[in-house]
C-alpha cells in the first residue's frame, strides 16, 4: 500500500475497530509480498530464462535432492503467493462489506465476488480460478500433481499477481467499494459535461 491516505471502507460506519484490524492486516501482507514474488520469479529461473517445462520435468522427476530442492522452491512459492491472493481478496471482501465476519473461507466464491464487482476482469477471474484449482491439487493431491501442473501454475502466478496487486490497489483507493469501477469514457464524458 501507498504512504497516501486510505478512504473509509463501507465496514468502518459499522464495525471501525475491526476495520482497523483488517487495514492492518492488509498492510502486513502487503509490505512482505514482493520478497516472495522475487523469490519464486529467482526459483523459476532456475529452469532456464523461460521456465522450461522440460527441465522442469526432469527435476520434479529426479531423485537427486538439490533438483528437488529447486522444484519445492517453485511449489512453496505458488503456494505463498496464491495464499496471499485469497487471503487479500477475503480481508478486502470484508472491508468491502460483501463477504461476512463469519463466513467460511471459500476462495473460489470470494474469487467470484471480486470480480462481479469488478475488481478484476473475467480473464482475470478465470486464470485465477485456474491457480486456485491447481494450488487444491498441489496441496491436498500432492501425490497426483504432475510436473506440468505445478509449472502452470508457477507461470499463472508470476503473471497474474502483480496486475491483481495492481487492481487490488486501485481497489483500496476506492475505500474498498463494491461499486464497480465506471469506464475511463463514461467518467471522461462525465468531466466534460457530456452525459
Amino acid at each position: 500500500m501507498t504512504q497516501a491516505a486510505v478512504p473509509p471502507s463501507p465496514l468502518e460506519k459499522d464495525d471501525p475497530e475491526r476495520a482497523r484490524w483488517l487495514k492492518a492486516k492488509i498492510r502486513d501482507r502487503v509490505s512482505d509480498v514482493r520478497r516472495h514474488l522475487v523469490a519464486l520469479r529467482a526459483a523459476m529461473a532456475e529452469f532456464g530464462e523461460d521456465f522450461d517445462l522440460d527441465t522442469f520435468g526432469a527435476a520434479y522427476d529426479s531423485r537427486d535432492p538439490d533438483l528437488l530442492n529447486r522444484v519445492a522452491a517453485v511449489e512453496r512459492g505458488v503456494d505463498k503467493l496464491y495464499n496471499t491472493i485469497a487471503e487479500l481478496t477475503a480481508l478486502g471482501l470484508e472491508l468491502a462489506a460483501v463477504r461476512p465476519r463469519d463466513a467460511d473461507l471459500n476462495a473460489r466464491r470470494d474469487l467470484k465476488d471480486l470480480r462481479r464487482i469488478g475488481v478484476i476482469g473475467a480473464e482475470r477471474a478465470r486464470r485465477l480460478e485456474r491457480l486456485r484449482e491447481l494450488r487444491r491439487l498441489l496441496v491436498h493431491e500432492y501425490a497426483v500433481a504432475t510436473a506440468a501442473q505445478i509449472h502452470e501454475a508457477a507461470q499463472i502466478v508470476a503473471d497474474e499477481f502483480t496486475p491483481f496487486y495492481n487492481a487490488y490497489r486501485t481497489w483500496i483507493g476506492r475505500g474498498f467499494s463494491a461499486e464497480p469501477q465506471l469506464s475511463q469514457a463514461v467518467n471522461s464524458a462525465r468531466a466534460s459535461g457530456t452525459t
